[in-house]
């Protein structure tokens, strides 16, 4: 199917947009780590449950071990290490500037693809850069930073700022890292399915973050999410856009797309998306700046898309 990749690059975008939402009311509520655990427990049935439906295997049996093992490698990277940084993000510094910084992932994905010898050709590096510069347009001349923590100090939002950027970096090397996992070889022509690598990558997520949460001293931390009913609602939902939904189709277009920074470029669109939900969630003022910004990061997913 033509610009398969690229379509659901911008679903997975259009599904962070409510995921990060949710997961910022839910972490801001009973905290980031049983945010966390709860979102990644609650997608790994529903993964499988999917897997099962549509292909018939709820585990990617035919894969070799090396593949599973990138797939871990990439659970590890980008559902432990970088969305423990998000969420703490999420939680202290708010969805909008969290995506603000987040931003930065794909021009990280272009850093660590030229680390593994893939130079991005120059019409790529512009649109990525169209887009993040739109991007950031529009989130850093927003003034509603108040309005999500109003009580937050400086240490705490140098703090969110550093878990942003780590998420971003966990964000790009998880993606970079699953491909190897996911694409057509000569031991298997067809790839590893992207629902089956979700799987794959959720589950080594949940290990993670239980070790993670046993050496905190904190194993079942996600049980301060279900009795508080606005965290539970938040988490559920955040879920299903999130985990299930958004990095689903971030691994059918981490396949399909033509290039991984075209991908990303789409991808790190949703703060864009997050414009109007800010606004009417909590009062978001969105001005001149956020309306430029908006038109500079759709022309440069535009050039992005252009390239193919």
């Amino acid at each position: 199917m033509p610009y398969l990749g690229e379509a659901c690059a911008l679903g997975a975008a259009v599904c962070w947009t409510g995921s990060s939402l949710g997961f910022a009311l839910a972490s801001k509520a009973v905290g980031p780590m049983p945010a966390n655990q709860f979102r990644l427990v609650a997608a790994v049935p529903i993964l499988v449950l999917l897997a099962l439906g549509t292909t018939g295997s709820g585990w990617p049996t035919e894969a070799s071990v090396a593949r599973i093992g990138w797939l871990m490698a990439s659970g590890l990277i980008g559902l432990v290490l970088g969305d423990i940084g998000f969420f703490h993000a999420l939680a202290t510094i708010g969805p909008r500037l969290s995506s603000v910084l987040m931003a930065a992932w794909p021009a990280c994905t272009v850093g660590i693809d030229w680390l593994f010898g893939i130079t991005p050709r120059p019409l790529v590096l512009l649109g990525i850069t169209l887009t993040t510069a739109g991007i950031m347009l529009v989130l850093l001349r927003s003034r509603e930073g108040t309005a999500w923590n109003p009580g937050l100090t400086r240490a705490r939002w140098w703090s969110g700022v550093f878990g942003a950027l780590l998420g971003a970096l966990g964000q790009a090397g998880g993606y970079v890292v699953a491909g190897f996992g996911l694409a057509a070889a000569p031991d298997q022509p067809d790839g590893v399915s992207p629902l089956h690598g979700t799987v794959v990558r959720m589950a080594t997520g949940v290990l993670g973050l239980q070790l993670v949460l046993l050496g905190r001293g904190q194993p079942l931390a996600l049980r301060r999410v279900w009795p508080h009913r606005l965290a539970r609602r938040a988490a559920l939902a955040g879920a299903l856009f999130g985990p299930v939904g958004g990095v689903w189709l971030s691994m059918v277009a981490r396949r399909e797309a033509p290039d991984n920074g075209v991908a990303a470029a789409l991808m790190a669109l949703s703060p864009v998306f997050m414009m109007p939900v800010a606004a009417i969630a909590y009062r978001a003022r969105i001005g001149w700046f956020g309306a430029f910004g908006t038109c500079l990061a759709v022309a440069g997913a535009g050039v992005c898309v252009a390239v193919r």
